[in-house]
């Protein structure tokens, strides 16, 4: 009995202690937790969007995290399937495709929610309308292996991956199809050196693989020397564990890519998903991710000392609107110059 009284005692401290740092009051919170989950579709790597849905389920507000992760494109093509079908089981969309979210709000398939905190982030952290907020940030950059490439052939410009010497099955890309971080990276370089910019890449016959994530891999692992684009906070994260991976910064600069959040507006649990972006919003969550590489919003959080400053790159960037339009052209020219 008193084991019981004890628990339940714990329980109602964390909800009342979440319940003050929410934006949103106790008959939300109780409707959340009567709704008893977010199912929340993310395409950040696996071990960084669990680790977020753990942290988040160990406080037992009363509602859990369910996780769905997959690629960006993956994950919209899913919603969007789903969507035709009448199904509607994610509360709430993140990916690293900015576009996905200009197509979704024309669809009027989003609701307007600004999560608690996040009106104090920089511009670049958040829609002007109030439809989404960008959870997290990274630079789309080449990366080597140590071991494989000499010190007089790493590439300093985006243009020295397209030298023949990198053929032969030394450098892998990912596919834009499934990774949106890939499909906004390789629409800005092609908008800065053209079509035949991917013309001269396709012709070196580069393994292909999925996603950003598996390009980090392969050059962890030495079966390619070489990425022409990678996720910089994944190349971090192996860095540093002592991976033999090394991040490139081109002179011409690296593409920024901004990750929004949404909540749809037939999300089936609407109360939890306004709870649960409040908290990815807040200091806590937003340090989590800091400390694994990635740039966030949240003006508080304090960056690992090994990660380079935003001020220190050259980034280049596209509108949310941009980068819709170049979805389709872009993965439509992939396919076609790459064979996949």
């Amino acid at each position: 009995m008193i084991s019981k009284l004890i628990k339940s005692s714990v329980a109602a401290c964390a909800i009342a202690a979440f319940a003050t740092t929410s934006a949103w009051a106790a008959g939300d919170l109780a409707a959340a937790k009567k709704e008893g989950k977010v199912v929340w579709y993310s395409s950040i790597a696996l071990p960084i969007a669990q680790e977020l849905c753990n942290a988040f389920n160990a406080k037992k507000v009363g509602f859990d995290c369910v996780l769905h992760r997959s690629g960006s494109g993956k994950l919209f093509k899913r919603w969007l399937q789903e969507a035709k079908s009448n199904i509607f089981e994610a509360d709430i969309l993140h990916t690293s495709n900015s576009g996905h979210f200009v197509s979704l709000q024309k669809e009027g398939a989003l609701i307007k929610y600004r999560p608690k905190g996040a009106d104090r982030f920089p511009s670049t952290f958040k829609d002007a309308d109030g439809y989404w907020s960008v959870l997290r940030a990274f630079a789309y950059v080449p990366a080597y292996n140590k071991t494989k490439v000499k010190a007089g052939d790493v590439p300093t410009s985006w243009l020295d991956l397209l030298d023949p010497k990198w053929g032969g099955g030394k450098m892998v890309q990912a596919h834009p199809s499934y990774s949106g971080s890939v499909s906004v990276g390789m629409s800005m370089l092609v908008k800065k050196f053209g079509w035949e910019y991917m013309d001269k890449l396709a012709a070196l016959k580069p393994r292909i693989v999925q996603s950003a994530v598996d390009t980090t891999t392969y050059i962890v692992r030495g079966e390619s020397h070489v990425t022409s684009g990678s996720a910089s906070y994944n190349n971090f994260v192996a860095a540093q564990k002592g991976e033999p991976i090394v991040m490139i910064s081109p002179k011409e600069g690296v593409p920024f890519i901004t990750s929004p959040q949404a909540i749809f507006k037939k999300a089936p649990h609407p109360n939890a998903a306004k709870l649960f972006s409040d908290w990815l919003f807040s200091l806590e969550a937003q340090q989590i991710l800091a400390n694994r590489g990635l740039y966030v919003g949240h003006p508080d959080v304090k960056y690992p000392a090994a990660q380079i400053p935003l001020n220190k790159l050259k980034l280049m960037t596209m509108e949310p609107a941009e980068a819709k339009k170049m979805r389709k052209p872009l993965r439509k020219a992939f396919r076609e110059k790459f064979g996949v």
